[in-house]
């Protein structure tokens, strides 16, 4: 018996040619993307980083320093020049907010008071960074050190031909400012629900949009449609059911993070941009997960379909883990998925807070995509007829 209940077992997997195809294509898909990502994270690989920097110190010292920052191939320096120190470091702040840079660096007056018997305590060198990425603060700081040691050398090896004094350690030191997420477990919150929130959005809407096919092997289906009722308008019945339950399930995970985790949920920038990502991310989800039902004949497929896709899309897209960890053609292919353009939105309202005109990209981006899937659903359909 026990062998017999096997054969079934495999013999139904057998049948569906679609399930058998998944279950042997979904490990080889995520290996590929996992080995990619991971496989590509060595120093060989590494992007240089855009650095904005902000020279405060505009002697012999400072000059040399920023001369030797230039000729690292690790950074591309971009001098901020600016009326003031104050307005210089504003617009560096700015940028690396506007995700127009990686990194800050500033270099202060007296950063390398240690290299003279001054008596003064040496000011230290400040990067800027956005702590979402830490591994980019990290990265900043290690070459900077590498460089102040360089700078150190040239430094004295003047300094012992006149005096002979010998330095045992780099008298430079460096301190890293968070300019975005203020280092607050709130701003932690802020920055993951997203991923977490997208990828769950899609696999409920994906689930309950099974419901097409249910229809039409009920034989529910034809009697909708021998009615007055169109195909066209029972889609899209559909589609704004799935919407406003995909708009209602996301919105109850956040409460649940502004009451148990303390996410920032109820300023106004947060709950506007907040009601605009998750409308137009549960339209576009709703209108992705009944173009998977119109593409399967049965729900083992499209159980099997949404996963591998759902999945795929949710590594490639950011939900899984961070695309800056990703090599440069990963992240590009990730703006193909619906995953990114929906966290990057609500990204911009939770953790760079800004305002509603900026969301306009991933606004257009999702509304577009929501059309697309709807008109192309449509044309399917017509499957849905066949016996």
């Amino acid at each position: 018996m026990i062998w017999t209940i096997f054969r079934l077992g495999w013999l139904h997997l057998k049948r569906d040619r679609v399930a058998l195809a998944l279950t042997f294509i979904l490990p080889i898909v995520f290996f590929s993307i996992f080995a990619a990502v991971f496989g590509d994270l060595d120093t060989e690989h590494l992007e240089a980083l855009d650095t904005v920097l902000v020279l405060e110190d505009q002697g012999p010292t400072g000059e040399r320093f920023a001369t030797l920052l230039e000729q690292e191939p690790a950074l591309r320096i971009q001098r901020v020049e600016a009326e003031s120190i104050n307005a210089a470091r504003h617009f560096a702040v700015e940028t690396i907010r506007q995700q127009e840079a990686d990194v800050g660096i500033v270099i202060p007056v007296g950063f390398a008071a240690g290299l003279v018997e001054s008596g003064e305590e040496a000011q230290a060198i400040e990067v800027l960074a956005d702590s979402a990425n830490p591994l980019v603060a990290e990265l900043a700081t290690g070459i900077l050190g590498s460089v102040a040691l360089r700078l150190t050398f040239e430094q004295l090896g003047v300094i012992e031909q006149s005096s002979g004094r010998e330095a045992l350690e780099s008298p430079f030191t460096f301190e890293i400012a968070d300019v975005v997420g203020n280092d607050t477990d709130k701003s932690a919150v802020a920055f993951f629900s997203a991923g977490i929130g997208v990828m769950f959005l899609l696999f409920a809407v994906s689930g309950r949009s099974g419901i097409l096919i249910d229809e039409k092997e009920s034989g529910v289906l034809r009697r909708i449609l021998a009615s007055r009722l169109g195909l066209g308008q029972l889609l899209l019945g559909h589609w704004l059911f799935l919407a406003v339950l995909g708009f209602v399930q996301v919105t109850v995970m956040f409460v649940w993070g502004w009451a148990a985790f303390g996410l920032d949920l109820w300023t106004a920038d947060h709950l506007s941009g907040f009601v605009v990502m998750t409308a137009v991310s549960a339209a576009a989800a709703a209108a992705f997960g009944l173009f998977l039902a119109s593409l399967c004949r049965t729900r083992i497929q499209l159980a099997g379909v949404s996963a591998v896709v759902i999945l795929v899309m949710s590594a490639l897209g950011g939900s899984m883990f961070p695309r800056y960890l990703m090599p440069e053609g990963l992240k590009k292919l990730g703006l193909l998925t619906f995953n990114a353009w929906a966290l990057d939105g609500y990204q911009k309202v939770f953790w760079y807070e800004t305002g509603l005109a900026d969301l306009k990209p991933q606004v257009l981006v999702l509304l577009m995509v929501t059309v697309v899937f709807l008109l192309v659903t449509r044309m399917l359909a017509a499957r849905l007829m066949r016996p």
